[in-house]
C-alpha cells in the first residue's frame, strides 16, 4: 500500500504568478520537471528523455487545481486513491513563496521518491534565484 510522502520546499521569490506559472503551465513544468509537457482540458502527458531514442511517458489527470494555490495531478496507471500535488503557500515572515509536494509511494520507495524530487526542485530553484 502505497504511503502519503509530504515535501516542503523554499523558493528564493516573491512573485506569486511567476510560482503559479512554473507548477501549472506546460511551458513551466518543463523548466524543471520533465523534458515535455502537453495539457489538454484536464489531461496531461509528461515526457522525459529524447524522442529519437529513448523516452518515458506517462499520462495524468488534473484532479482540482485553484488558480495561485494549487494543482493536484493522478497518474493513470496507479491506483484510483493516489495522486501528487503541488501546493504553493507565502511565507508571512520572509514573504517568499514554498512549495508544499504531497505524493505516494510504496514504503521501500519513499527515499527514491524524495531524491527524484529534490532533483527537480534543484532545477526550479536554479530558475527562481
Amino acid at each position: 500500500m502505497k504511503k502519503k510522502v509530504e515535501m516542503e520546499y523554499e523558493l528564493r521569490t516573491r512573485s506569486g504568478n511567476t510560482v503559479w506559472t512554473l507548477i501549472s503551465t506546460p511551458m513551466g513544468l518543463m523548466k524543471w520537471l520533465a523534458d515535455d509537457i502537453k495539457i489538454d482540458g484536464d489531461k496531461a502527458t509528461f515526457s522525459w528523455g529524447d524522442p529519437l531514442r529513448e523516452q518515458a511517458t506517462h499520462h495524468a489527470t488534473i484532479l482540482e487545481e485553484a488558480k495561485n494555490k494549487y494543482i493536484r495531478f493522478h497518474w493513470n496507471d496507479t491506483d484510483h486513491d493516489v495522486y501528487w500535488e503541488i501546493k504553493m503557500q507565502k511565507s508571512e515572515i520572509a514573504g517568499n513563496y514554498h512549495l508544499l509536494i504531497t505524493d505516494f509511494a510504496e514504503e521501500d520507495e519513499i527515499n527514491d521518491l524524495k531524491l527524484l524530487w529534490n532533483q527537480d526542485i534543484d532545477r526550479l530553484l536554479q530558475i527562481t534565484g
